[in-house]
């Protein structure tokens, strides 16, 4: 098994891990869904959001946006877990069915049709935070799966560990279509919202933007006013501040 995460290793620093991820949590333990957070300063950012099933992908990237904007601070169990996970990986299985909270459960699962998930949680700088999801037309984890988790967990864990880390350490980009590409991958934003959004962050106004799009002013208005409302930001201010907490490394 342990050989099968050579690709994982391969794709490190890159924008094939999310996808190398998935295909071994897909061979070896059975997940439909993957998703990964790395937590600096207890403020979580997406690592990972994907699906073995394309049709999935889009509820894999919001679901894990929402739990990250919204549910972190409400899930119980998973504070309590990683704050157990000092020394060692901590490996935590929960049922769909096992989250009392009613809006936090609707979002992150029954919209997916998620019934379980699996997580590894490290304590660390920064932080790591894995979960492998199963849909409710594959059924609950089968303990080979779990045993399966529980043995990649701390290759998992370091190959994670790395992957930040190497994020980290790249130049921050200053092309505002691979800024665009990566606010799709991260956010809920349309292409044009992501266009709009990144050139914003490039220093150009509504004019110079209506212009290279060949679009009304007034359209790049509201492009702006939707991306605003998707980031929960009203200045570009805060959008700077949001985009530093999605993005790795931060914006220029």
């Amino acid at each position: 098994m342990l050989d099968d995460i050579a690709p994982l290793l391969t794709a490190l620093g890159t924008a094939g891990l999310g996808p190398a991820l998935m295909n071994l949590l897909h061979r070896h333990c059975g997940a439909d869904l993957c998703s990964v957070f790395t937590l600096k300063e207890d403020q979580p950012a997406v690592l990972v959001a994907e699906s073995s099933n394309p049709a999935s992908s889009a509820f894999a990237r919001v679901a894990s946006l929402r739990y990250a904007q919204r549910y972190w601070r409400r899930d119980v169990a998973a504070l309590s877990t990683l704050g157990r996970a000092h020394r060692t990986v901590q490996i935590l299985k929960r049922p769909a069915r096992g989250i009392r909270d009613v809006e936090y459960q609707h979002e992150c699962y029954t919209e997916g049709s998620v019934t379980e998930r699996l997580s590894l949680y490290r304590r660390g700088v920064p932080s790591i935070i894995a979960n492998a999801y199963r849909e409710r037309s594959s059924g609950p984890f089968h303990p080979d799966h779990a045993q399966a988790f529980a043995t990649l967990a701390r290759c998992l864990h370091a190959a994670l560990e790395r992957h930040a880390q190497l994020l980290d350490a790249q130049p921050p980009t200053t092309d505002p279509a691979a800024l665009a590409r990566r606010l799709t991958e991260v956010t809920t934003l349309s292409n044009r919202e992501a266009q709009v959004v990144a050139l914003i962050m490039a220093g150009h106004d509504q004019t110079e933007i209506a212009a290279r799009f060949a679009l009304q002013p007034s359209s790049v208005i509201t492009y702006r006013a939707r991306a605003y409302e998707k980031l929960g930001v009203s200045t570009r201010a805060a959008l700077r501040g949001r985009l530093d907490a999605l993005l790795s490394p931060p914006l220029p």
